[in-house]
């Protein structure tokens, strides 16, 4: 039996008893700071954002002794430290620069306080999260895989300069990616670096007049024609793996494998489990994301708009009929 290298042997145990035991723990528990550490960071930020925080408004920290507080960013990329403030008070500058680095991966953001090494109180930290995206489809942003070479085009919408690639199925070009205009709508988790990457989601009322000139929402009998067969007005079974895109997100896969399901994108709507929101009470509640993908249609019935929504782990397209004004979705246009 193998025994743990950290084990002291009995013989060495009693040897130290004899000689009087081990030497006294003496270190001392200190004691706390008054007051808490906070940083605020946008959740999600594209590369390249910057942010300048001004130390004279995050010192809020204070020794019940009197005595000053040291305090120092950490990089996030480099894990250098960036002193502002030394342990005697004295300033060294006011301002520190957020630069966030060209990568794809979650970062934090470290401010710490510090005391003088005599000193009886310990430090404390604040943190922020942040999540690093980059747009594009060039294979060099957050989404990877979506192949644009095979659209049958792209086009530049003249509101925003935004490119988008369409297929083209049955007569009508599809857009191959959620709309991301910014003039109605919300991001994901209200982060607008995500309009870029899962679109924006907008309500039904917003929806009907979201989609670039010469482009509408499509009708709920133009999507239900994808699949051979299909009836009008019900689930569309079998569809689901056909409009879903194999697409990564900073290296993920999005769509969870499941066996039910095979992923052909056969019509290269390269669909991504952006979710969907919940926007009543003039608060967005974010949900879905990674297991659901929702579009409008532009049909209505009983006063509320038609969804049609794909589960990851159904090959269905299931057909909803959700509030125009508190539920919000991704929109594709057709043309």
């Amino acid at each position: 039996m193998k025994l743990n290298r950290w084990l002291l042997p009995a013989a060495l145990v009693a040897a130290l008893a004899v000689a009087g035991g081990c030497k006294k723990d003496t270190a001392v528990t200190k004691k706390s700071l008054n007051g808490e550490l906070k940083l605020s960071v946008p959740a999600v930020v594209e590369v390249g954002y910057t942010k300048t925080f001004m130390i004279d408004t995050l010192m809020t920290l204070s020794c019940p002794d009197g005595s000053p507080i040291g305090y120092y960013f950490v990089d996030p990329d480099t894990n250098t430290r960036d002193t502002l403030v030394n342990a005697d008070g004295s300033f060294r500058k006011h301002l520190y620069t957020l630069t966030v680095a060209d990568k794809r991966e979650s970062q934090t953001l470290t401010l710490t306080a510090f005391m003088d090494k005599d000193s009886d109180y310990t430090g404390q930290s604040g943190t922020a999260a942040f999540l690093i995206v980059r747009g594009g489809l060039d294979e060099q942003g957050s989404l990877t895989r979506f192949n644009a070479s095979a659209s049958a085009g792209s086009f530049q919408d003249a509101r925003d300069g935004r490119e988008y690639y369409y297929t083209s199925v049955n007569g009508l070009d599809w857009l191959r990616h959620n709309l991301a205009w910014t003039g109605a709508g919300v991001p994901a988790w209200n982060c607008d670096a995500m309009t870029g990457i899962f679109g924006r989601y907008y309500t039904w009322e917003e929806a009907q007049t979201a989609c670039p000139e010469g482009w509408r929402l499509p009708t709920d009998a133009e999507l239900t024609a994808l699949q051979d067969g299909a009836a009008p007005g019900e689930d569309i079974k079998g569809l689901a793996g056909r409009l879903m895109g194999d697409i990564y997100f900073n290296g993920d896969r999005l769509w969870e494998y499941w066996r039910e399901v095979k992923i052909t994108d056969a019509f290269l709507f390269s669909a991504i489990p952006a979710g969907y929101a919940n926007v009543g009470g003039g608060a967005a509640d974010f949900r879905g994301q990674y297991t659901y993908a929702a579009f409008w249609t532009a049909d209505e019935e009983d006063g509320e708009g038609i969804c049609r929504y794909i589960f990851h782990s159904k090959d269905i397209v299931y057909r909803g009929k959700m509030s125009k004004t508190d539920f919000a979705a991704s929109v594709r246009c057709v043309r």
